[in-house]
């Protein structure tokens, strides 16, 4: 099963002492992603190794329409490569490579949670575009998706002192996607679309924590 490790960057916010932000900030944001997969699968008869990783970053500008909220936008970007390698007894190995970019524009509001504490909500409409790769020695495959999403995303947020405020941001707490995707196999192509509605709670919810960067420019 892979193993996904993130690693994320420290909100760095320049804030008044009695709110988060002044209206007509201007706040740049940057965050860094990191995954890595590592699975081994043993059967009776073969043996399936998987290694990969995958680098994403991502940089935001908002505005502050008040001292509590922040609308922006968000671009990003990611590269990644995973290599499967099958003992049957004979090895065969298949190589996949992927690159993705996105567009997104967001509402973030905060709430008081306490002394110091604060809860914050995020809604987010994005467009993704992802680009996979896969070869083998008897296949070749060419994937283009592209995505639609609105999403509902909940955090944590931490006033550190009268500079810096630190923050998490979980999973979906609830997306709705439009996806498109363009496959060419070989010799053949396919061509499908959908719309999805899902969520990410569920006992693996806290294993997709992301910490920004966040910079306000007066």
């Amino acid at each position: 099963m892979k193993k996904f490790f993130t690693l994320a960057i420290a909100s760095l916010l320049i804030i008044n002492a009695k709110a988060q932000f002044q209206k007509g900030n201007k706040v740049f944001g940057f965050g860094i992603n990191v995954e890595n997969a590592h699975s081994n699968t043993l059967y009776p008869l073969s043996e399936t190794i998987n290694k990969g990783f995958m680098l994403g970053a991502s940089v935001s500008l908002a505005k502050a329409k008040s001292e509590n909220r922040l609308n922006g936008f968000t671009l990003t970007a990611g590269y990644g490569k995973l290599k499967s390698r099958t003992n049957i007894p004979f090895a065969s190995d298949q190589f996949s490579e992927s690159f993705n970019a996105g567009l997104g524009y967001f509402m973030r509001k905060y709430k008081p949670l306490g002394k110091n504490f604060f809860v914050f909500g995020e809604a987010q409409a994005s467009f993704n575009y992802n680009r996979q790769l896969f070869r083998s020695a008897t296949n070749k495959v060419n994937d283009d998706r592209y995505n639609v999403t609105i999403g509902v995303y909940p955090g944590l947020a931490y006033k550190w002192n009268d500079r810096f405020l630190l923050e998490l941001r979980f999973a979906d707490f609830a997306a709705l996607s439009y996806n498109y995707i363009e496959q060419e196999s070989n010799d053949s192509k396919s061509f499908s679309r959908g719309v999805s509605f899902g969520t990410s709670l569920g006992l693996g919810y806290l294993n997709n924590i992301g910490i920004g960067a966040r910079w306000i420019i007066k």
